[in-house]
């Protein structure tokens, strides 16, 4: 047995100062989304299983299947989480994820709805206060990772807040159910 001690910043993703989840209302919805869509599905093949070849079978068909694919988009990333560390920010999944290095982050810009983090080189990553449960939480945590925060009064720019994804998948899951239960009522 043997114990090595890494210095910070080699690569490796240190420990979190703080792990972020999408709102529980949000992941709620997510998961009524994905649970509506799969049932509804489901009866509509059944349906349609009675009489295939009646005139919108196809599309009957093949609608529920990208409901489906919706529904488990959204709640994929309703699963993923921020986890701001030393070295960075990182938003993904256990297994999977997408990291912005502190290095890499030149200025933190701190909005009233939301995190601008401007990196030296390509785009802002635009992180949403309505799309992360805590909020204040994770703009404190990342006061702690000693990078350099702007304060700004007021919302952030138009094309930080076009990052944000929330109300527009939440929309996508709400449309998905709508479009599985009309498509289950055409089939019946």
């Amino acid at each position: 047995m043997s114990a090595v001690d890494l210095p910070p910043g080699i690569g490796l993703v240190g420990s979190p100062l703080g792990v972020f989840h999408a709102p529980s209302r949000a992941r709620r919805l997510a998961l009524l989304a994905f649970v509506v869509v799969t049932v509804l599905g489901v009866l509509t093949w059944y349906l349609v299983s009675k009489h295939p070849w009646r005139r919108g079978a196809t599309v009957q068909i093949v609608l529920p299947v990208a409901f489906a694919l919706f529904a488990l988009l959204g709640l994929t990333v309703r699963a993923a989480r921020i986890a701001v560390t030393r070295d960075g920010v990182r938003w993904g999944w256990t297994s999977l994820g997408f990291h912005q290095q502190a290095s890499r982050i030149t200025r933190a810009h701190v909005y009233r709805d939301g995190v601008a983090l401007e990196a030296r080189r390509g785009s802002w990553w635009f992180l949403a206060a309505r799309d992360w449960d805590r909020f204040e939480v994770l703009v404190r945590q990342l006061r702690r990772t000693e990078l350099t925060i702007a304060e700004h009064d007021g919302q952030a720019p138009l094309r930080a807040r076009l990052q944000s994804y929330g109300r527009f998948l939440d929309a996508l899951l709400v449309t998905s159910m709508m479009g599985a239960i009309v498509i289950a009522y055409w089939a019946s």
